[in-house]
């Protein structure tokens, strides 16, 4: 009777922590910039239409990274506080259950695109993992940059796992892989546990390039973001239909990758540093 008992409580126990998959339904109503195709509008209504049931389903993580800098004007010193923010759906869509109902119109000439949605989405419920995580410029803990200054990063995991290290231009649109590096054969990472790892650096045994990694910026001030991805889960990096690795993509891109990889892998987690880099 003890073992018997001791069963059902450790049955009691995973069902309490199995991720939720429920059949949902979500609409989104998308009117479209003049740059946008009909076919594109109707991809991204569609797309939000899914996020938006499972928003409304699971509800939402939202994440915010606040930064105060210096900066000089006119010979005096201004402070200026900046504050970043971010929200992510707590759900994978699976998949959907009917096609989806498209309705086009145009409303002052542009063009309105509707989605309704119907399909299976599981609950993200993951454990983080507490990674540890340090930008350095030039060697010193900072995330404030100079054009042309020294970018690394140092690093610590509790767990055994793999990482990729992505850079999000916001300006151009685009995500560029930093880690793993292209003489890596387009493989995350892994990574040991409770060891200090200094990346992008050539203190890296790995690092295959005789230069540093420099951060530069044509613009006064700008502010890229530096996407950790980590799971103790190997997974597959951004490769094209053809199986060929992807060092670049745009950020719709990115985030399906990214979506699609977390749907996967229970235990896959981001991080992320926002990083300001000033031209003088």
């Amino acid at each position: 009777m003890k073992y018997f008992l001791s069963i059902i409580l450790l049955l009691a126990t995973l069902t309490c922590i199995a991720q939720k998959t429920v059949t949902i339904c979500g609409e989104y109503r998308y009117i479209a910039p003049e740059n946008v195709s009909p076919a594109e509008a109707k991809a991204t209504a569609t797309e939000r239409a899914r996020l938006e049931a499972m928003a409304n389903e699971f509800g939402t993580n939202v994440s915010q990274t606040n930064l105060n800098t210096t900066r000089t004007n006119n010979g005096e010193a201004q402070n200026d506080f900046l504050s970043f923010g971010g929200t992510e759906v707590k759900g994978n869509w699976l998949g959907d259950t009917k096609e989806p109902e498209i309705s086009v119109t145009y409303e002052q000439n542009q063009l309105v695109v509707t989605a309704k949605v119907c399909g299976k989405a599981r609950e993200i419920v993951n454990a983080s993992v507490d990674l540890s995580v340090k930008v350095l410029c030039n060697g010193v803990e900072s995330e404030r940059f100079k054009n042309n200054d020294k970018l690394s990063v140092v690093l610590k995991t509790p767990v055994h796992g793999y990482l990729a290290i992505f850079l999000r231009d916001d300006v151009n649109g685009i995500v560029a892989c930093l880690l793993p590096y292209e003489t890596e054969n387009g493989k995350a990472r892994k990574i040991k546990r409770n060891e200090f790892y200094t990346l992008l650096s050539t203190s890296d045994p790995l690092y295959p390039y005789r230069e540093e990694t420099i951060l530069v910026t044509e613009r006064e001030q700008e502010f890229n973001t530096l996407i950790f991805v980590f799971s103790e889960n190997e997974f597959a990096m951004p490769n094209t239909e053809n199986g060929e690795y992807l060092p670049e993509l745009s950020i719709p891109d990115f985030q399906k990758w990214l979506r699609r990889n977390r749907m996967r892998d229970e235990k896959m987690q981001t991080l992320e540093k926002v990083i300001d880099i000033r031209n003088k």
